[in-house]
């Protein structure tokens, strides 16, 4: 009976123990829970205000800073654009200058023209479009004859069309059907006097200097082209009527 009461006592210290430890558990939970309330008091507010304004400055920071990195950014961006603009006008001018240093050199180039001779006849023309040779002679050192295949070129008189290549006069017998007047074309503006049109008509592409030869009949002028001799109506930007000239018989360069 004894040891009944004593297991008895130590079942009723137990279980007293287990309250005790849910009792402090218990208790312990409940003043932690106690922490997570705010204390509403005028100091906590005051401490709630002040941290509301630190946030504000650091907004304020915050977007002067990125005001800042904007501004940086665009600074940057604005030097690679001078950078590049830099760049392209060094290259313009390095190009500019080479193309000074090419005009000089083609103009270094260029072939020295020499002079007609003053006072001497033209016994040469070269065609300035296909470099065909003729040959010229003068009875009176102011017509001109033009021979083709040991024949003058003449103009009506005893051909059956516009222009033919006849026997070429003689002295006592001549006429105006076989000569040709020769005109110095030395620019634009000797080309629009000569055929009496505006200057703005005279191509920009003619080389100068260079003769016309026109017949005493018709005014036309001594044309050449692949298929033969013609005398057409003038027209001084036809590269077809110009001529260069030479008083040799033989050469191989003409002015």
């Amino acid at each position: 009976m004894i040891v009944n009461y004593v297991y008895l006592f130590l079942i009723l210290l137990i279980i007293c123990f287990i309250i005790y430890i849910i009792y402090l558990s218990y208790d312990y939970n409940f003043d932690n829970t106690k922490e997570h309330f705010v204390d509403l008091t005028v100091e906590n507010v005051g401490l709630l205000n002040l941290n509301t304004n630190d946030i504000i400055d650091d907004l304020d920071k915050f977007n002067e800073n990125y005001s800042k990195l904007d501004i940086d950014i665009h600074n940057r961006n604005v030097q690679k654009e001078q950078k590049k603009n830099l760049d392209l006008l060094s290259k313009t001018k390095n190009n500019l200058s080479l193309t000074d240093k090419l005009k000089l050199m083609k103009q270094n180039l260029k072939p020295e023209i020499k002079k007609f001779p003053i006072n001497e006849t033209i016994k040469t023309i070269k065609s300035k479009y296909n470099s065909q040779y003729l040959s010229t002679f003068t009875n009176n050192n102011k017509n001109y004859n033009i021979l083709a295949n040991d024949k003058c070129l003449t103009v009506r008189g005893l051909c059956k069309d516009e222009f033919c290549l006849l026997n070429c006069q003689n002295k006592l017998y001549s006429s105006n059907s076989q000569y040709f007047n020769s005109e110095r074309i030395n620019n634009e503006v000797d080309a629009a006097t000569t055929t009496n049109v505006p200057l703005e008509t005279i191509s920009t592409d003619n080389v100068y200097p260079y003769n016309i030869f026109k017949s005493l009949i018709n005014d036309k002028c001594l044309t050449i082209s692949n298929d033969g001799m013609s005398v057409e109506k003038c027209n001084l930007n036809n590269i077809k009527q110009q001529w260069e000239i030479s008083p040799d018989e033989n050469i191989c360069v003409l002015e």
